[in-house]
């Protein structure tokens, strides 16, 4: 009888141990786990709005094959690229979901792009498996770079030029965007930001069309019906696109970027062009955001999923999405909302945010931007000064995901470097300054902590000896944290800061970084700009900060275009007390009279 209910003991464990897969965390212990047993690791990184990422789940990684291969010959880690950005960055050549293979040292050997499902997802592992047995593994050309050893000497020109050329290849004139169909609402937004800076820095009329059109571009993302910003449209006509699927969007995932690069997109529209379908379009962005997006804090969550609980066995995403009316889609149910809130995806949105303000000038935008920042220094600003990812939530805890909530205590580069300047674009709007004094704490704990002293350039997580593979200095991270520094130094004159935006640059821009790195490049190619073209400050010179007179030169700065610009007051000092409230522009060269009235302001700002 004992043998029996043994015997049966063992049946259910060996049924309990196949029935899923037995997911790790992203941990030193589970690589020691791997290289002790010697088993192969695969990495499923994706997000919880990943379609692509759901059909692997519930398709290939519930099929039992799968499962007993990958419990037998892998220890299989489950990241959340969102929740580690630093991890999502690494392996963002093959997303979403990347999966990728390293042998039991580390090495990688094989990385994939997308979903795959049983019959040609269990090949692949019964080849990695007959490989490490017969020890013919070789490691993958395209691994991950590491961090360069020493700093570009190219003249910052010569990089600008070619960064230029690299994005600009990558244009679509058919479509209006950086791919056959038009735009990815989650990834062109620094693309765009780029071409109206240039068309601005070159004073040309065509990219300023070209730009105006992705912005139009943009407004094909969006919901009729509950508004926001899908991640991608077909657009009419696109190239290379069948006729039978024009009626299908391309992606129907609604993630939190991808309403923060809308909202950007089209307050520049607006800016320039004054054309009242942009107010419109914000307004429908801003409706999805406040509706279904947003916690009691003001905060804002990470995505909403593709697909509703009663999703019908043969419809894709997309059929559900195209349904006209809310009733229609509300008879499905309604996709969940992953409540997740993240540091470095609110900084984003605060931004987008402050740009519908300076477009628009309504309060109510100012008041989100606001209102989240105000919690988020109350709830995820540490006493060393960095920011939390992301914190613990009883809405989190509700929530079916899959992958589990990583959560970080030592800082992240991405999210330092958004809310860096986010900090300064509230210290130059609001002119309060406890902004200022936010992104200097931010900066000083982002070089005590992040920044690489004896090369440049910051590392992507703070180092770690219990970290399983060394961090890397990630491209675009290094550029928004070079931009940050780079406005600091000129808003706040300190000495600590001046320098870093540039060898920030020199330490991550090499051309074999860049060639790898393709189109993804705007936000160097920004802070490129920025480097060769340089500030343009406004300084409202003042003994009497609140005086009338200082406030109105402050907002006649505040409402002129100009990319570059930084502005900020300031007491005679640096600049001579003339007995009455003036503006002083400069730049690195010049130096403008001083200046008394909007229209002088306005007329001088046009010549920097």
């Amino acid at each position: 009888m004992k043998q029996l209910i043994l015997l049966f003991s063992l049946l259910c464990l060996s049924v309990t141990s196949t029935a899923e897969v037995a997911w790790q965390t992203w941990s030193q212990q589970t690589f020691a786990t791997a290289k002790k047993q010697n088993k192969l690791i695969l990495i499923n990184v994706g997000l919880e709005g990943c379609t692509a990422c759901n059909r692997m789940e519930q398709h290939t990684y519930s099929n039992p094959d799968v499962i007993k291969l990958l419990n037998e010959h892998f220890v299989s880690i489950a990241v959340d690229s969102q929740a580690r950005p630093d991890i999502g960055e690494r392996y963002s050549d093959w997303a979403w979901p990347a999966t990728v293979f390293l042998m039991p040292n580390g090495q990688q050997v094989f990385a994939m792009a997308g979903n795959r499902f049983p019959h040609n997802f269990i090949p692949i592992l019964h080849d990695l498996i007959a490989k490490q047995q017969a020890g013919t593994l070789q490691e993958d050309p395209d691994s991950p770079y590491a961090a360069q050893p020493a700093p570009v000497s190219s003249p910052l020109t010569m990089l600008r030029d070619n960064l230029r050329k690299q994005i600009d290849r990558a244009f679509n004139s058919r479509s209006n965007g950086w791919s056959q169909w038009g735009v990815n609402a989650e990834t062109d937004g620094a693309k765009l930001a780029h071409l109206y800076l240039r068309a601005h820095l070159q004073n040309d009329k065509n990219l300023l069309a070209r730009a105006i059109n992705v912005s139009e571009t943009f407004m094909l993302t969006l919901d009729p019906v509950w508004g926001g910003a899908y991640e991608a449209n077909i657009a009419p006509g696109s190239p290379n696109v069948p006729a039978e699927f024009q009626r299908l969007m391309a992606i129907p995932e609604k993630r939190i970027s991808n309403q923060s690069n809308a909202l950007h997109a089209f307050a520049l529209a607006y800016r320039h062009t004054q054309n009242p379908k942009y107010r419109l379009a914000i307004a429908e962005v801003d409706r999805f955001l406040d509706n279904w997006m947003q916690n009691q804090h003001g905060q804002w969550y990470a995505n909403q999923k593709d697909s509703p609980p009663g999703l019908p066995a043969d419809w894709w995403p997309q059929d559900y999405w195209l349904l006209s009316s809310n009733e229609e889609r509300r008879r499905y149910g309604v996709p969940p909302v992953d409540h997740a809130v993240y540091a470095d995806k609110n900084a984003e949105i605060i931004l987008s945010y402050l740009s519908v303000y300076q477009a628009l000038g309504e309060e109510k935008y100012l008041n989100k931007a606001l209102r989240a920042a105000e919690h988020f220094v109350a709830t995820n600003m540490t006493t060393e000064g960095w920011l939390l990812q992301t914190t613990k939530s009883e809405a989190v805890e509700g929530d079916e995901r899959l992958r589990p909530l990583a959560l970080v205590d030592r800082p992240l580069l991405i999210a330092q470097a958004r809310f860096g300047i986010a900090f300064l674009k509230l210290y130059q709007q609001t002119a309060d300054p406890q902004w200022l004094s936010q992104s200097k704490k931010l900066a000083n704990a982002m070089l005590k902590h992040l920044y690489d002293h004896e090369v440049g350039g910051f590392w992507a997580l703070a180092p770690h000896a219990d970290e399983p593979i060394a961090p890397r200095k990630p491209l675009e991270s290094n550029a928004l944290a070079g931009q940050f520094f780079y406005q600091l130094h000129v808003l706040s004159k300190e000495p600590e800061y001046e320098g870093i935006a540039e060898a920030t640059l020199r330490a991550v821009a090499s051309q074999p970084v860049l060639s790898r790195e393709g189109k993804a490049t705007a936000e160097t190619a920004l802070l490129a700009e920025l480097l060769t073209a340089q500030y343009v400050e406004f300084t409202v010179v003042s003994n009497d900060f609140t005086d009338q007179r200082s406030q109105a030169l402050y907002q006649a700065g505040l409402d002129i275009y100009h990319p570059r610009k930084v502005i900020h007051y300031e007491r005679p000092g640096r600049y001579p007390d003339l007995g009455e409230p003036v503006m002083f522009i400069c730049n690195p060269n010049r130096c403008s009279l001083p200046l008394k009235t909007r229209e002088d302001i306005e007329r001088i700002a046009a010549s920097y």
